[in-house]
């Protein structure tokens, strides 16, 4: 009798071993995407900031904060990373704001 059941039991041991695996595979993998995805976030949003910042030097705040925004969601459009507008809007006030610390620290 226990010949009969013991290869099932293995069978069954190996499909749970399999789920567990897979579901904690998966949820390694969301965490590591969206660590990813925020990290890009941020390296965009400095990039682009700075970059708007040399490059329309003659616009005004509201201006050049479009110009960002475009530039942004173009990228990371490419990069297939979606964001939202509070998410970015955080994100520029976050550089825009260590602009403002190094220049007050010289």
């Amino acid at each position: 009798m226990l010949e009969l059941i013991l290869p099932n039991l293995l069978e069954i041991l190996a499909i749970i071993l399999t789920g567990i695996v897979t579901y904690f595979g998966a949820k390694i993998k969301a965490v590591y995407e969206e660590k990813v995805n925020d990290d890009t976030k941020r390296k965009v949003v400095s990039t682009v900031v700075k970059a708007i910042e040399q490059l329309y030097k003659d616009l005004k705040g509201d201006e050049k904060l479009e110009k960002a925004k475009e530039a942004i969601l173009e990228m990371l459009n490419e990069k297939g990373i979606t964001i939202t507008e509070l998410e970015m809007n955080m994100l520029i006030e976050e550089v825009c704001n260590s602009f403002k610390e190094s220049v007050v620290g010289e």
